[in-house]
């Protein structure tokens, strides 16, 4: 019986700890990312989270982390929790105080939905019987901590073997970092090839755009993660048997003038995937990457095998922009309701291109309906963009069902690359100083058919502001040319690609021009694009050959970086760093050049982390960034912004006009002086 009992007891636990690991080898956690703070009687804040459709909920939880005050009323004080407006969960407030008091609150999973979710939480806080004052008292109050946070669970669901699953597939994410996935491509690998799997690259970004991940783009040979989901791309004579023999006879002989797609299972791991693109012809495996990068043709490839050709046309439609209004149903926001007295506001976010810059002329319009028991000596709304008020407006009976607040963005938020727009209405109701209780009414409303208008020019500034502008521009690649050394490891490759998925968070549009190139096969014609150069001065010559042109130089014998006016160097630590600069080309000046380099190629990845990193790269500002080993980071400007505001160019052709108004009187009083001289000297002569 002991060694029966000690026998379960094992199994017991190496089946918790399997069940353990098996509950979080997939968890995405969604953080609250700020403090929120809750004030007066009554209050709500909210979360939204995202349930991918491919995903098999295990179970789901909020993390909520709070600090009350310590003199509410035990008996009345309460929160409670909502997922998609269905109460979950309440419990009291004591009165005792305890900071940053944490409480796991489950999440039934037949209440989530695939999509957008929203996890709401509402307080009522008392500090006496009375209520109204204690509306207004500063004493009572709770603050949702920024550690608060939704933890979600998840297995990913079974897909077919069809082509349009690629996404679903491929795109998957353990622990919200990692991608579950790895893109092969040859040893002896061709630019050609490493062009397409670039591509490839480009399209985990553009799927993942919201998301922080890394990812593995390995050379054949050095393959060692079985347990990843494989992406193959190569040419037929570089690809090996094992992998070749997973084409049928038939689809072997198409080979020489079509490139074959097919989805199987991986030759490493029969519970993994693998998708191969081989081709006999280069170009054919380019025009493959295109295809499987654009949504919008994948989607209808319901099949587990097809071989394109050199007229196949895979290029995405290009949508031709006719106006820069942006309505909120175009952003994916439905009519938003706002119910309940006093002040209550609804945030909308969207982003600009980094290619253009707002000036004068933009304006915000919206399109509103409100309650008619309000009392409208008192109500109105406001709207903020980025926290800056913009403007206000009084709401009115007599407009009450049909209203428009329509204001034009002042100079202090032009040149932003986001905006979160808030629009406030401050619902105030006859007789009623303070909230006794929760209620829907009054209410305001918001059409989605509102909109704001941009007006933009275009954004010239190299600067990491900006950034990918203008590598990427018009939503697709803008006429780009990554150079490399000519050997690169599959550690220099994972590096180069997530740089490159970077990059395809911005692109939309598969028929750009974009390609890979080997230090030693850029021929001059090449030069002209905008170039991402990439290497040390010994592997990659085109670095050499523009140091004079960078705005932190490599020394003589390119042992080092040279100190100069923005940054100083002390012994080794010159040949310790890597450095990430955007200049003019010095090739053609309508285009950039961005140089990652390094004196040593172990140096190179330490740039990789500042141009694949979502939360890292928008802190950037300026156009040359030093990193150093242990992390540390420098960003420096070298050049000042060229962009100009619409207002200033007003102010220049209102200067250059008045300029020519006085030059013209001016050039009339000499005359008229000349003239007079000379009447003058004849007289005085006679």
């Amino acid at each position: 019986m002991r060694l029966i009992t000690i026998i379960l007891s094992i199994l017991i636990t190496i089946t918790s700890s399997m069940t353990s690991f098996a509950d979080t080898k997939n968890v995405k956690n969604y953080s609250f990312d700020n403090d929120i703070k809750m004030s007066g009687v009554i209050s709500t804040t909210g979360k939204f989270f995202n349930i991918s459709k491919n995903w098999n909920v295990e179970n789901a939880k909020l993390n909520l982390v709070f600090t009350k005050s310590e003199l509410l009323d035990v008996d009345y004080s309460t929160i409670t929790v909502f997922i998609n407006d269905t109460p979950i969960h309440s419990q009291r407030l004591d009165g005792k105080k305890e900071y940053k008091k944490e409480t796991v609150i489950e999440i039934p999973k037949d209440l989530i939905k695939d999509g957008f979710n929203e996890i709401k939480i509402k307080a009522y806080k008392t500090i006496s019987d009375m209520v109204c004052r204690d509306d207004a008292n500063t004493a009572n109050w709770l603050v949702i901590h920024k550690e608060s946070n939704i933890s979600v669970n998840y297995n990913y669901k079974e897909v077919s073997n069809q082509i349009s699953e690629y996404n679903n597939l491929y795109m998957n994410l353990d622990n919200g970092s990692r991608l579950n996935t790895t893109i092969l491509i040859p040893d002896n690998c061709s630019s050609k090839e490493l062009t397409s799997g670039m591509i490839l690259s480009s399209g985990i970004g553009k799927n993942l755009k919201n998301e922080s991940f890394k990812f593995d783009f390995n050379l054949y040979s050095d393959f060692k993660n079985k347990e990843d989901n494989i992406i193959y791309i190569g040419k037929e004579k570089n690809t090996s048997k094992e992998i070749l023999n997973l084409l049928t006879d038939d689809e072997k002989n198409k080979l020489k003038e079509n490139c074959v797609i097919k989805q199987t299972n991986s030759i490493f791991n029969k519970d993994k995937k693998m998708i191969i693109i081989i081709a006999d012809k280069e170009e054919l495996l380019e025009k493959a990457s295109r295809l499987i990068s654009s949504d919008e043709l994948l989607k209808n490839i319901n099949i587990d095998s097809m071989t394109i050709n050199e007229n196949t046309n895979v290029d995405d439609l290009n949508k031709k922009i006719t106006s820069n209004r942006v309505y909120l149903k175009d952003l994916g926001y439905d009519n938003i309701i706002e119910k309940g007295p006093f002040t209550q506001e609804t945030i909308i976010d969207i982003n600009v291109p980094k290619n253009k810059v707002v000036t004068d002329g933009s304006k915000v319009k919206f399109n509103i309906r409100y309650a008619q028991n309000l009392d409208f000596e008192r109500s109105l709304a406001t709207v903020y963009i980025n926290e800056i008020p913009i403007g206000s407006k009084k709401l009115s009976k007599e407009k009450s069902n049909n209203d428009t607040i329509e204001l034009k963005l002042p100079k202090e938020v032009f040149n932003y690359n986001y905006y979160q727009i808030k629009v406030v209405f401050n619902l105030e109701l006859l007789d009623l100083a303070c909230v006794t209780r929760e209620t829907d009414n009054p209410w305001a409303y918001i059409s989605n058919d509102s909109f704001i208008d941009f007006s933009y020019i275009d954004n010239k500034n190299l600067s990491f502001k900006s950034y990918p502008n203008p590598f990427v521009n018009n939503d697709k690649f803008n006429d780009l040319k990554v150079v490399i050394p000519d050997s690169s490891s599959s550690k220099d490759l994972t590096n180069i690609a997530n740089i490159i998925g970077y990059l395809g968070r911005d692109v939309k549009l598969n028929n750009g021009d974009f390609k890979v190139l080997k230090s030693s096969e850029i021929k001059n014609e090449d030069k002209k694009s905008n170039l991402i150069i990439i290497g040390t001065p010994k592997n990659n010559q085109l670095i050499k050959d523009i140091n004079k042109n960078l705005n932190l130089k490599f020394n003589s014998d390119y042992s080092g970086f040279k100190s100069d006016d923005n940054i100083k160097f002390v012994g080794k630590y010159a040949s310790e760093i890597a450095s990430i600069q955007l200049i003019e080309s010095p090739y053609e000046k309508t285009k950039a050049t961005m140089v990652i380099s390094s004196t040593t190629p172990k140096d190179l990845s330490l740039g990789r982390t500042y141009l694949s990193d979502i939360s890292l790269t928008k802190e950037l500002k300026g156009d040359t960034v030093v990193i150093d080993r242990n992390g540390h980071i420098k960003d420096l400007s070298y050049k000042e912004s060229s962009i100009e505001t619409n207002e200033e160019i007003n102010t220049h052709k209102v200067l250059s006009s008045q300029a020519k108004i006085f030059i013209l009187v001016a050039v009339f009083l000499f005359i008229t002086l000349i003239i007079s001289i000379v009447f003058l000297i004849i007289k005085y002569r006679k």
